[in-house]
C-alpha cells in the first residue's frame, strides 16, 4: 500500500510540472547582420514561435533595459513579434542585445552581438 501511494504521488508531481511548463514562451535565434559599418542602420527581429498570448516585449543591451529613442527604436508590429532599429550605427552601438519575451506562464530570452566594421567589441 505504500508503495503504491509514493508511486501515485511521484507520476502526479512529474505531470504537474510538464503542465506547468506547455505555453511558456520559446523565442526564435536572431542575429545581426556582419557587415556593418559605421553609420549604417541595423535591425533585428524577435519572434515568439510557441506559447500563449499576450506576450510582454522587452529589449536590453548589455543586460541593461533599453529606452526608445531617436537612434534606437523597437515596436512590438503584432502578437508575435517584435523589431529593433538602430537608425545610425557607431562605436557606442557595440554590444550584446537581448530580447525578453514574457507571458503568464513564464519568459524566454534570446541574445545576438552587434559589431560594428573596424570597432572592436570587448
Amino acid at each position: 500500500m505504500a508503495l503504491l501511494l509514493c508511486y501515485a504521488f511521484f507520476a502526479l508531481v512529474v505531470v504537474r510540472v510538464s503542465v506547468a511548463e506547455l505555453g511558456n514562451p520559446k523565442i526564435n535565434p536572431f542575429h545581426f547582420s556582419g557587415e556593418l559599418d559605421v553609420g549604417m542602420r541595423a535591425s533585428v527581429h524577435c519572434s515568439v514561435i510557441y506559447g500563449d498570448v499576450p506576450f510582454e516585449f522587452m529589449w536590453f543591451k548589455d543586460g541593461q533595459p533599453l529606452i526608445d529613442t531617436r537612434d534606437i527604436s523597437f515596436r512590438k508590429t503584432d502578437e508575435y513579434n517584435s523589431n529593433l532599429v538602430i537608425s545610425k550605427v557607431d562605436a557606442d552601438s557595440n554590444g550584446n542585445y537581448t530580447c525578453r519575451v514574457t507571458n503568464l506562464k513564464g519568459s524566454d530570452e534570446k541574445s545576438a552581438v552587434l559589431s560594428v566594421k573596424g570597432i572592436l567589441y570587448e
